[in-house]
């Protein structure tokens, strides 16, 4: 049996703003990476006894209520993703690409939508309370790092005009932190050093989760 390591919770001291309900929000997962040093999808790892890594994303996502998730993967896992019910499955055919390729082939197949969440699978931590906390401080021509002690960490949320400019990019091979850095952002502090997790690694996988038999 494997447990997640010091599960965590997070402070809300401060205010948190007014949701406007009416505003469409999407989550595109990444999941393109042939995981080279995993040496197994980390999408399919297991984050508890009865949960993979991609589904504990999708139903954190879906608690959170996003109109539409779609995930970007590559052609050797997108067979094993065929049972999940209302996602969009995208395959991403130039893995020799930037993983900007990734993110512009997903929000061209999503549905319009005011706000997007970019997610990666090597994150499982990600909670609906850290949704709320990020999404609370929507602006429509920034997009939001959280971030904890100033270190920025996932996931990121693009505000409708930066996913317009993004999907109507005709660079395809270049790399994402340099696209985003054309666009403002805002560092949200979150009291919560798991958004900066990164699992890439079977040293990394130990690290955060107890095996137990």
């Amino acid at each position: 049996m494997i447990h997640p390591k010091n599960e965590f919770m997070i402070n809300f001291n401060r205010e948190i703003h007014n949701v406007d309900e009416n505003k469409k929000v999407s989550v595109l997962i990444l999941a393109a990476g042939i995981s080279r040093r995993m040496n197994t999808p980390k999408l399919f790892l297991p984050f508890d006894k009865n949960t993979t890594f991609i589904e504990k994303i999708i139903s954190t996502y879906r608690n959170f209520g996003c109109a539409e998730i779609v995930i970007v993967v590559n052609k050797n896992v997108a067979g094993k993703l065929k049972n999940l019910e209302n996602i969009t499955i995208v395959i991403n055919e130039k893995l020799e690409f930037e993983r900007f390729y990734s993110v512009k082939l997903g929000l061209q197949k999503m549905e319009d939508c005011d706000f997007c969440f970019l997610q990666d699978t090597d994150n499982p931590f990600i909670t609906a309370d850290i949704l709320n906390y990020i999404f609370s401080e929507n602006l429509p021509d920034k997009y939001i790092i959280p971030s904890f002690n100033g270190k920025g960490g996932h996931p990121i949320l693009l505000p409708k005009k930066i996913i317009e400019k993004l999907k109507n990019n005709k660079k395809n091979d270049v790399n994402l932190k340099k696209i985003l850095s054309t666009f403002i952002s805002f560092k949200l502090e979150i009291p919560n050093q798991k958004i900066l997790i990164n699992i890439n690694n079977p040293q990394d996988y130990k690290k955060y989760f107890n095996f137990k038999k």
